[in-house]
């Protein structure tokens, strides 16, 4: 009835005529309840590059154009990578290779692996232009929830295929930049099937009879299922729902019920979000207590600036104490004091902020928030109860300072970080453990007795250096806890890889990392 409803108005132009008030209505609360994202930014690392020839083949003379599967945001001088990543695998195993690949292990684990989803790459021999290995890397960055770098990714892509559409919209729809998309789908509608979509995009542009008139066909030839065209009729008029009950939420729940759903400000499922949805979450307008809680666990996926954290850290007076509170608090209180440089206060602040951190599994983003702060202080004694978190805060920032590991007392394991950060000579100590025996040989190498490693290199040999990555950070994707054998197979290779500051720092952070952290 209320879909009847909406089209008899539209109908008899009552709807048009209150175009002025209801078109508001209908389409303002989205605005005011979800377009609050960040900023677009992008690091500096993923800054787009522009690809005139890849291959010998010009897409400025007319030719065969660039795959979509070859864009990238990096480009192979800045990460290493052969253009010929794959070498000779086919584009259905590439991409099978990506979608399964976990997003696991230490921080540059996932950090290397973000890398190769964002790189640019000769496509595979069976490419057909079908943008299949460019979906999988899209993907797998909507998943872990690096929704700004899959976005600038897929933007590089034309829309050639209804496959490539729906990623583009999904990622829209999730940041509310839903111009570009909705622009694309008013131009060529045949490049989506869901009308659901042109429902939303034709509400979004304000008109508002023509989304009606669309969902009550769409509903009525069965192209929307019930469930979905009851949220969407909330979605052009809320209004008429007031004093209804709240519709459950499906399970799982899609990107579109849940842009849906937060349009119209109704309670989000019970338990943890997926990452992609909890991009909303980290913008100007959320509630601090939400923003922090969704920025660390997007820091702690690899999937937001660590600085960006901080800054909200930094944004307010901490509510309560314990929790992202007690760790506002920390970050407020540590600088004030290097501000001040206030000695005696310095000293107890790291200590307190160090452990809090490193419960929380977020050590490595307060290295990289403050290593090179730190590395700056000139040890004196007043800072003795911080010498060892500093220590640790320093090489895990890949930062050294000689007052600092001066006369320190150290354990096997961070005397071996400081040799690997300062770039000092490994020597195996035969009373180190098998971990930190496994990590010294697998950093300098060579591994004659490993078949394992034997089996990599040849994939180097066969110029399959992604498919040779990928399989060693999934030997080091248990960090502290991995196989001491697999960790030296993975490092080696990574260095055989031409990956050697990468598997430095994995080596640094499994070596001080908490189990988790």
């Amino acid at each position: 009835m209320r879909l009847f409803y909406l089209v008899f108005l539209s109908t008899l132009g009552i709807a048009a005529s209150a175009s002025a008030q209801a078109p508001l209505s209908a389409i303002e609360w989205l605005s005011d309840s979800i377009k609050n994202p960040p900023e677009f930014v992008i690091p500096t690392d993923t800054t787009p590059l522009v690809v005139p020839h890849i291959m010998g083949i010009s897409v400025e003379n007319g030719l065969t154009p660039v795959s979509p599967d070859a864009i990238g945001l990096l480009s192979p001088a800045l990460t290493g990578f052969s253009a010929g990543l794959w070498g000779d695998m086919l584009a259905g195993d590439i991409a099978d290779l990506l979608t399964n690949f976990p997003n696991e292990g230490t921080p540059e684990a996932r950090s290397l692996f973000r890398r190769i989803l964002l790189a640019q790459a000769n496509p595979a021999p069976n490419d057909i232009q079908n943008g299949l290995v460019l979906q999988a890397r899209v993907a797998r960055l909507l998943d872990i929830g690096a929704l700004d770098a899959a976005e600038a990714l897929i933007a590089l892509a034309p829309v050639t295929n209804p496959s490539i559409f729906k990623q583009k919209f999904n990622i829209a729809i999730l940041t509310n930049r839903t111009t570009k998309v909705c622009k694309t789908l008013r131009a060529t509608p045949g490049i989506s099937h869901d009308l659901s979509a042109r429902v939303f995009c034709l509400a979004r542009s304000g008109d508002w009879n023509a989304a009606a008139i669309t969902l009550s066909l769409g509903a009525g030839i069965g192209a929307i299922e019930p469930a979905r065209e009851e949220m969407l009729i909330r979605f052009l008029d809320p209004e008429l729902f007031e004093g209804a009950p709240d519709p459950t939420a499906p399970n799982p729940m899609g990107i579109m019920d849940f842009a849906l759903r937060e349009s119209v400000l109704l309670p989000r499922p019970t338990g943890l979000l997926p990452l992609p949805y909890l991009y909303r979450d980290i913008g100007t307008r959320t509630p601090l207590r939400a923003k922090l809680e969704a920025s660390e666990r997007l820091v702690m996926a690899g999937s937001l600036p660590s600085n960006l954290l901080f800054a909200a850290y930094r944004e307010g007076k901490p509510a309560s104490s314990g929790g992202v509170w007690g760790r506002a608090d920390s970050v407020q209180m540590l600088d004030k004091a290097l501000n001040e440089g206030d000695v005696d206060k310095i000293s107890p602040a790291i200590s307190d902020i160090y452990v809090e951190f490193a419960n929380a599994g977020l050590l490595n983003a307060l290295a990289e928030e403050y290593g090179k702060a730190l590395s700056t202080l000139e040890y004196s004694p007043a800072y003795a109860d911080a010498k060892l978190p500093v220590l640790d805060l320093l090489h895990l920032a890949n930062v050294s300072n000689k007052t600092w590991a001066d006369s320190a007392v150290l354990d096997e394991s961070r005397r071996l970080a400081l040799a690997i950060a300062t770039r000092a000579p490994l020597i195996i100590d035969p009373a180190g453990s098998a971990m930190q025996q496994s990590i010294i040989n697998g950093l300098n190498g060579p591994l004659q007795d490993s078949p394992a490693a034997a089996r990599l290199l040849n994939l180097l040999e066969e110029n399959r250096q992604g498919q040779a990555i990928l399989a060693s950070l999934r030997l080091l994707s248990s960090g502290s806890l991995a196989d001491p054998e697999g960790v030296r197979t993975g490092l080696y290779v990574l260095v055989a890889a031409g990956q050697s500051a990468s598997a430095r720092k994995i080596a640094v952070q499994i070596l001080l990392l908490p189990v988790g952290g």
